[in-house]
């Protein structure tokens, strides 16, 4: 884990709040494994407020044109505060505080690479800023990843042309139907598990809370794992302030408190309390 002070390369505006903010690092972009997150403070002086950083699930690595080897970390952005707000209206040049990487990256199990094996990578809204690398590692182990995306409308799909790209194949929803299917997007993914039963299918989460206490469901249902990348407020990112617990229970069964930071972001979806989110 390294704490740099970095500068804002780029900053691209999206629509609907968000932004993709490109930061210089190197040492940070080389060390990322897709699933992990940096922690970000909103300003160049540490002292400046809000205090505490902000987690940001890193989008995607970028490599240096000459040389090819990773040189920044793409971060998406959706401007709800103070300080989501700071980092919106950066502009190139400006500096701010990055630690990280942090986190429990995604796993991909050995038996996977089977041929046969499907991952579904399942995102709502901003929780598609975990997927893109993952979608690249399960790709370069010839692993067949498909992207299921929802949001509420047209404007919350970000940056899925960056899968489209990839030659993923993707399935698309949105609640008011203004883009794709209308409804959640746990139902094009229960339909395509069940026409591929025969299949292996793991299943990759990252959105809001409901979205993926039902991919969970759809995992009990139909006997396929789930690994879901879990979102919380974090106060120091180390562990010890315990300000961003979930509740779960251990291979007993019995109770215990996951610290996201630490024990997360990414944890199979089976051992959460998806009755209890977190604060």
């Amino acid at each position: 884990m390294l704490d740099k002070k970095l500068k804002v390369k780029e900053i691209r505006d999206l629509g609907a709040r968000n932004y993709l903010l490109t930061l210089i690092s190197p040492e940070q972009a080389r060390l990322t494994r897709p699933g992990q997150f940096v922690m970000v403070k909103c300003s160049g002086d540490v002292q400046d407020l809000p205090l505490l950083r902000r987690p940001f699930s890193v989008f995607d690595i970028r490599n240096n044109p000459r040389t090819g080897k990773p040189a920044g970390l793409d971060i998406l952005v959706k401007n709800v505060g103070a300080g989501t707000r700071r980092l919106a209206e950066a502009r190139p040049g400006d500096e701010v505080h990055v630690l990280g990487p942090q986190g429990v990256p995604f796993r991909i199990p050995g038996s996977m690479q089977d041929r046969k094996h499907t991952a579904c990578l399942v995102a709502g809204g901003v929780g598609i800023a975990a997927l893109l690398l993952l979608a690249r590692e399960l790709i370069s182990l010839q692993i067949t990843p498909l992207l299921f995306y929802g949001g509420r409308h047209l404007a919350d799909l970000v940056l899925r042309e960056h899968f489209e790209q990839l030659g993923i194949e993707t399935f698309y929803t949105t609640e008011d139907g203004s883009y794709g299917e209308r409804g959640l997007v746990t139902l094009p993914l229960e339909r395509l598990i069940k026409a591929r039963s025969r299949v292996g299918v793991h299943i990759y989460a990252c959105g809001p809370w409901s979205m993926m206490k039902a991919c969970h469901e759809v995992s009990v249902r139909h006997g396929v794992p789930c690994e879901v990348s879990l979102e919380a407020r974090m106060g120091c990112s180390l562990g010890a302030c315990m300000g961003c617990v979930v509740h779960a229970w251990d291979q007993r069964g019995e109770d215990q408190y996951l610290r996201v930071c630490l024990e997360g972001p990414v944890m199979p979806s089976g051992i959460v309390d998806w009755n209890t989110p977190p604060l």
